[in-house]
């Protein structure tokens, strides 16, 4: 059956002539929400764990904190996946943005380590709300377009994340060294406003829940292991939970490390940019490379390059390498992302696509629990570099996965 859909896919493009590059009308709100309400994450992220480290606190303290705020965005996936099929994206994107707000006001009015924990929770939660919600309306938008199209959509879309993954940690390594904890905690703040306003004024058109899709969400159980029935779902998952797990790993051991290390705030700050920089590099040049390469043949290149990074990083002690490596390691991220919700939106039954997603948020939280914990147990007796070799390897299983993923798509 997939053979048959690409194979009329091409067909079409040879009788109709290239896809046209459409830019759907709402996609740049979409696009300047997730920048905005991502901020509080990215930027809260790196203040907190330098607060946690600043005020004596030991580097399991700081792997609790980080996993925080996956916790509830874990049990919740699922749900907020159903929610998103039933009522629509918008009900569950305005909850998400309210929740981020309060919970980036929590550490300007009450700065100490127990309001990191509850900043984590609120906006863990919130921004995935945002998150899945934005993702189901992205895939919607190319309904009926082509795969490429789809593709393109997912690009454009993941540059606001990638923005402010750069942004983020970058002013609050700035501001934390000029004006203390307190202001760059309420820089954040201010930008969830900002997502706020974008969320209210201009994404009230967001199109409701279709009626056959929601009619099928309230009639099915709540079950979601028949979506791995599907060979190409349960491929998509594995080579989701890797490469969440890779990048909690990358993201978790920079601010350990750089601390060890010695390095300030500033420098660890722009070690974290330019990774994100790298997604964005990456993600900017999606919409040439989706006319050129299949989603397959991309993520499994940047597979490749992950692994290749986590080989190296052991033998990296200078802040210049590790910047040069951040980026590497960015561009695969940023390579990965898009690609992986284009497949995944393809694959997705009917009338399930925001469960299909929840179930990747709740692979890519639960990671993101269980890794800085890990983490954070493991790195005073191991040390960082057999825990980023089991990085590599673990990447490098997935690897199978995704190179039947490009045979099968290439027939």
């Amino acid at each position: 059956m997939t053979r048959a859909v690409h194979a009329r896919s091409r067909a079409s493009r040879r009788d109709n002539g290239p896809v046209p590059k459409h830019f759907p009308p709402l996609l740049l709100p979409l696009i300047l929400v997730t920048l905005t309400g991502h901020m509080a994450l990215s930027g809260g992220r790196v203040s907190g764990s330098l607060y946690a480290l600043s005020s004596g606190s030991s580097e399991l303290v700081v792997g609790l904190f980080m996993a925080t705020f996956s916790v509830l965005p874990a049990l919740a996936a699922m749900s907020i996946g159903r929610w998103v099929d039933r009522m629509g994206a918008l009900p569950v994107m305005r909850l998400g943005v309210l929740a981020v707000l309060l919970g980036a006001t929590v550490p300007v009015l009450w700065l100490g380590v127990p309001a990191l924990f509850v900043m984590a929770v609120l906006i863990g939660f919130g921004f995935n709300a945002m998150s899945v919600a934005g993702q189901h309306s992205v895939g919607a938008m190319a309904h009926g377009r082509s795969a490429e199209q789809r593709l393109r959509n997912f690009g454009w879309y993941a540059l606001g994340h990638s923005a402010s993954s750069a942004l983020g940690p970058f002013i609050s390594g700035l501001l934390i060294d000029h004006a203390g904890f307190r202001i760059a905690f309420a820089s954040m703040a201010v930008f969830s406003c900002m997502a706020c306003w974008l969320v209210f004024r201009k994404l009230a058109s967001l199109p409701a829940a279709r009626p056959v899709a929601a009619a099928a969400a309230d009639a099915r159980p709540a079950a979601w292991h028949d979506l791995l029935a599907a060979s190409e779902l349960r491929r998509v998952y594995y080579v989701s939970m890797a490469l969440s797990c890779c990048w909690d790993l990358f993201i978790v051991m920079l601010p350990v490390l750089g601390t060890r290390l010695g390095f300030s705030a500033s420098i660890i700050g722009t070690v974290f940019s330019l990774f994100a920089v790298g997604t964005f590099v990456s993600r900017a040049l999606m919409p040439w490379l989706s006319s050129r390469l299949r989603e397959w043949q991309i993520m499994r290149a940047a597979m490749a390059m992950i692994a290749l990074v986590f080989m190296v990083l052991p033998w990296a002690n200078a802040a210049g390498v590790f910047m040069l490596l951040g980026f590497v390691f960015g561009s695969a991220i940023g390579f990965s992302q898009p690609n992986m919700l284009s497949l995944l939106h393809a694959a997705a039954p009917a009338g399930r696509g925001g469960e299909a997603l929840g179930l990747r948020s709740l692979i890519g939280n639960g990671s993101s629990v269980l890794v800085p914990i890990a983490f954070g147990l493991a790195v005073a007796p191991l040390g960082v570099a057999p825990l980023l070799w089991s990085g590599a390897a673990l990447i490098s299983s997935a690897l199978p996965a995704a190179h039947r993923g490009v045979r099968q798509h290439s027939h």
